[in-house]
């Protein structure tokens, strides 16, 4: 019976899509239709592509006025897109047939140089018209173009969320700026309606949430004089039928593609009589077999090839859960989890630090219960992070844990997860004043004016997610964040002996965390062992990894030592780090990274010469 429901649900909001489309058409007396197709936030999840393309050949043999446009936020975020540094996923979008995208702030994770590189590859047009170079002002993508669908201008522009300044390592835009989006939208409308447009679309990664600022969301864009469509995305908002502000119908489809987005465009001697938004559940699950809209074998194949190139890396088994390993984004951004304390324990079994700090935000997926693999981890840490410490007095340290919760309890993404301290704060009182007590494992509580070595990530160390207290210090470089992670399952870990209760507000009626208990900081010897050669005691860190990292004056890391290795590699499209170490007996990842001065696992290109130590 379930099953039936979930059948009968999927083909009546298929009814309801289609039965809105001829309610609006009998209302407004129109002789042009434009449908605008539209997703956002996919992060990489491949599941929808398939049937996306296939609707979209629907319209095109109905011959419908159609175009298909992404408001961002695509190339990033699971082990297929990462491993590739988002090769994988423009040749899917091409495959599928995007006409326009903008760029969102997580496009940016592999920096503005290898995006300039993939726009190269993509089919379609990338508009970001508010992403200027500080050297010479000007735009560094297209900011818009006019195309002319049956005889209509239709004039497109778009708007990347300054919040990408710390939403993605600040090093990846560094010598650019993101200019306000609403003066910016201004002169765009300006121009097309010169240009002769009849229609003005924005396709902006900006978002309705309440985290942004105001007047860098989309409804202050919306309220800008001109425009008729927002296709937006950033906040993973689920918009039925719109969002209407100020005439602008603003559009947004959840997130993951689990929505295709489609709004309509009516119009009587090219003027805009009607427009109407709606959205088109992507079928999944048992529903996928019964759904009358089915994948497109061509794409399907192709994910399925990148896929099976992925598979040899990702699907080593590294451990097992009893328990789950909870990553939600509700979750993480809000409150400690069994997860967020493993991978803040293993920034402290990696580098021997007194304290870790891990952004809520830049923990991504779940872990469920049963073999952890590789992929999992990656899933979980898609950033390509390297772990730093920073020496860090009392105080220093208790200004970013004040940041981490100025925002609590609400959700957000710069919450600051914690390990090897246990931390209290009241989300009631004044911001800046909430932190109640630290106090590390050892007992020992937070001196002020004491130094004390914090781990961290090279994102929050640069400044991302406005941990501003933290940039520009000298730091130590370690292992990748997710390799450390690995590393520390690998070596054994009881996922279900430690309570919950490093990251606690006094001000809530009852502990935010439900979820199953979590792994122990460290785990005893007799239990598992730490994770480098000599084990450590219960509940202390475990020392730091045998090979002395360096100590790094500027955020950029330098090689210390001088290169005395005579070995060289040339990279071949498909490479990344990970399986060039594999080629080289006791060569890790992390020191090829290292002695190239290379600051992600992903980021190398093919014809590039790597020295091997």
């Amino acid at each position: 019976m379930k099953k039936l429901a979930k059948i009968l649900a999927l083909v009546m909001s298929a009814c309801m899509l289609m039965l809105s489309f001829t309610v609006s058409a009998q209302a407004a007396d129109y002789d042009t239709v434009i449908t605008i197709l539209h997703t956002n936030d996919v992060h990489s999840r491949t599941a929808g592509y398939p049937y996306l393309a296939s609707y979209l050949k629907q319209l095109k043999d109905s011959n419908e006025n159609v175009i298909l446009i992404s408001a961002g936020d695509d190339l990033h975020g699971q082990p297929l897109a990462t491993l590739s540094t988002g090769d994988s996923i423009v040749d899917i979008r091409n495959e599928v047939g995007y006409d326009f995208a903008t760029a969102g702030n997580h496009d940016f994770n592999y920096g503005t140089a290898r995006l300039l590189e993939l726009e190269k590859k993509m089919d379609l047009k990338l508009l970001v018209a508010n992403f200027v170079s500080d050297d010479t002002g000007l735009p560094v993508f297209d900011d818009s173009e006019i195309v002319e669908i049956a005889g209509v201008k239709l004039g497109l522009f778009g708007l990347a969320t300054p919040e990408t300044a710390t939403k993605t390592n600040p090093k990846n835009v560094e010598g650019y700026t993101f200019e306000k989006p609403v003066g910016v939208a201004e002169k765009e409308v300006a121009k097309l309606q010169e240009e002769g447009a009849d229609v003005v679309v924005a396709i902006s990664h900006l978002g309705l949430d309440t985290e942004s600022v105001a007047d860098e969301r989309s409804e202050a864009v919306a309220a800008v004089d001109g425009i008729d469509v927002i296709i937006d995305g950033h906040s993973h908002t689920l918009l039925e039928s719109g969002k209407l502000v100020d005439g602008t119908l603003i559009a947004q489809t959840g997130e993951y593609l689990e929505n295709i987005g489609v709004v309509k465009i009516y119009l009587k001697d090219k003027k805009v009589v009607d427009k109407t938004a709606e959205l088109l559940p992507v079928p999944s699950g048992d529903d996928a077999e019964a759904a009358e809209l089915k994948a497109d074998a061509d794409v399907s194949a192709l994910i399925d090839e990148i896929n099976a190139k992925n598979e040899v890396y990702t699907s080593a088994v590294i451990g097992n859960t009893p328990v789950k390993l909870e990553g939600a984004r509700e979750n993480v951004r809000h409150h400690e989890t069994n997860l967020t304390n493993l991978i803040t324990a293993s920034m402290i079994a990696a580098t021997g630090a007194d304290a870790s700090l891990e952004n809520g935000g830049g923990v991504r997926a779940t872990i469920e219960v049963g073999d952890i693999t590789k992929g999992d981890v990656i899933n979980v840490l898609p950033f390509g992070n390297f772990i730093v410490v920073i020496d860090l007095k009392g105080s220093e340290l208790v200004e970013a844990l004040e940041h981490g919760v100025d925002t609590a309890p609400e959700v957000a993404a710069h919450i600051s997860q914690v390990g090897g301290i246990s931390v209290k704060y009241d989300s009631s009182k004044a911001v800046g004043s909430r932190v109640q007590s630290v106090v590390f494992d050892s007992g020992e509580t937070l001196d002020p004016e004491k130094t004390y070595k914090v781990a961290t990530n090279d994102f929050m160390a640069a400044g991302g997610d406005n941990y501003t207290m933290l940039d520009g210090r000298p730091y130590m470089i370690y292992d990748a964040l997710d390799e450390a992670l690995i590393e520390y399952i690998e070596a054994g870990v009881d996922f279900t002996a430690v309570k919950l209760g490093r990251l606690v507000d006094v001000a809530a009626e009852a502990p935010a965390p439900t979820e199953a208990p979590a792994p122990t900081e460290a785990p005893a010897p007799t239990e598992a062992p730490a994770p480098t050669e000599a084990p450590a005691p219960a509940e202390t860190p475990a020392p730091a990894p045998a090979e002395t990292p360096v100590l790094v004056e500027t955020p950029a890391p330098e090689p210390e030592a001088e290169i005395t290795s005579t070995k060289t590699y040339t990279v071949v499209k498909g490479d990344c780090l990970y399986n060039i170490a594999k080629k080289y007996d006791n060569v890790a990842w992390a020191e090829i990274a290292s002695l190239n001065n290379i600051k992600s696992p992903y980021v190398i290109q093919p014809g590039q010469v790597l020295l091997i130590p």
